[in-house]
């Protein structure tokens, strides 16, 4: 399949998706067919922006003790790439983002990090939605081959920005007044920091079967199938804080 039936084949899937995890592994199948071997979506917090502690990190292919550090130790918040590339408003290298400016301490301290777990080549894409709803992604390549082309980024933005507003969509018709309450709140925080149910229900001294029937009706109330899917939309309407 050449490449242009290629992207109209996975926009028509991304059209036709109605479940935000669906969609995002789309994204990523898309992201990994041109080379890629890793993938991160960054869903914005409204005037925090995409580098902020409340903004659930879909990431993919990533060394586990880098997701470990990168977002439940806080490195997100000194990651100056996904910042510089919304301000850009444009797919950048990860290295010509983080060249575009003169970094700080911790900045510097952090690209340093990236080399040690050779998390140092890929792309960096802005996506716009409705109503400031937009999101960050990362497509990070091996260190040992070239990067796609000016025109093969170009096409994978718009699948990317396709995906984007797909999610934007799924997520649009449940802005309110959904209510969880706060025990359901309390079980997908913990979902989101990404317990399983067995350790939800340790942290909470109940059983893990009753932390599935939680999710349950967690996922009735969000119209969502899975725990990706609830996490990033209760973010998305505020429902939870990671």
């Amino acid at each position: 399949m050449n490449a242009a039936r290629l992207e109209a084949h996975v926009l028509n899937q991304i059209f036709a998706c109605d479940d935000v995890t669906i969609v995002l592994e789309t994204m990523r199948d898309a992201s990994f067919a041109i080379g890629a071997d890793k993938f991160s979506y960054h869903p914005e917090v409204m005037f925090e922006g995409v580098a902020s502690a409340r903004s659930e990190v879909y990431a993919v292919g990533f060394p586990e003790e880098w997701v470990e550090l990168y977002i439940k130790k806080g490195w997100q918040l000194v990651d100056p790439g996904p910042d510089i590339t919304m301000r850009l408003g444009k797919p950048m290298t990860w290295h010509d983002a983080l060249s575009s400016r003169k970094l700080t301490k911790l900045e510097r301290d952090y690209v340093t990090q990236t080399i040690a777990f050779s998390v140092t080549s890929g792309y960096g894409f802005p996506l716009w939605g409705p109503n400031g709803q937009n999101a960050f992604v990362a497509v990070g390549f091996p260190p040992d081959i070239p990067l796609p082309d000016e025109d093969a980024i170009s096409g994978h933005h718009i699948l990317l920005l396709a995906g984007h507003q797909r999610i934007c969509q799924l997520t649009s018709h449940i802005r309110s007044p959904v209510k969880l309450s706060d025990r359901e709140r309390e079980v997908l925080t913990w979902v989101g920091r990404g317990k399983s149910n067995s350790d939800v229900g340790s942290i909470l001294s109940i059983s893990a079967d009753t932390v599935a029937t939680y999710l349950r009706r967690i996922y009735f109330k969000l119209g969502c199938h899975d725990r990706i899917g609830a996490v990033i939309t209760a973010l998305r309407l505020g429902l939870i804080r990671i």
